[in-house]
């Protein structure tokens, strides 16, 4: 992994701790950033953004954007309000688990993501998701995709790819990320 780039990890609703794939990976690549949240329960997307932002300043380095879940869409919105800073210091986004912030599923306690960004992300970006999520369908994840310029990898029927979908170690997730970080 490059020593000179800054991991910034972007966990989603109710934060991605214990045995979650994301946790652990934040464990064990050095030059790591974890953006906390004041409310993981009740996000309400300008906050969450804002915090994002406020730990970017706090970056010299290049960064690579490891987001989960709605972690994703804080991503997608704070790249859509600060275009030039992301496209100075995101050498890449690598979003797992897209949530559709406009489905019927989408949980209630969550406010502001509605109608999620249409604009191209700058930099590589990488979707991974699965086909039977709760919180997206594959015709609006590819929309997204298609929308944000991303290269899209479906990892067949594994829910939201998180710890109760049985996504604890994730090797697959892991292998993804070596190569795509090759390519950033």
């Amino acid at each position: 992994m490059n020593q000179k780039m800054t991991y910034l990890f972007l966990a989603g609703y109710g934060n991605s701790t214990g045995d979650h794939w994301q946790a652990k990976w934040f464990r064990q690549l050095s030059n790591s950033v974890w953006v906390e949240q004041k409310s993981w329960d009740y996000p309400v997307c300008d906050e969450w953004v804002a915090e994002l932002d406020k730990t970017l300043t706090k970056i010299n380095h290049p960064v690579v954007v490891i987001a989960h879940s709605l972690g994703c869409l804080t991503f997608v919105e704070w790249a859509k309000q600060y275009p030039e800073i992301c496209a100075e210091k995101i050498s890449g986004a690598f979003l797992v688990a897209v949530p559709d912030a406009d489905a019927e599923t989408f949980p209630k306690d969550i406010q502001g993501y509605q109608s999620s960004s249409r604009e191209a992300l700058p930099g590589k970006s990488l979707m991974i998701a699965s086909s039977n999520d709760p919180y997206a369908v594959v015709d609006r994840t590819e929309f997204f995709a298609r929308q944000w310029g991303a290269e899209l990898i479906w990892i067949g029927d594994k829910g939201h790819i998180n710890v109760s979908a049985g996504f604890g170690d994730w090797p697959e997730g892991e292998e993804y990320l070596r190569k795509f970080l090759g390519e950033v």
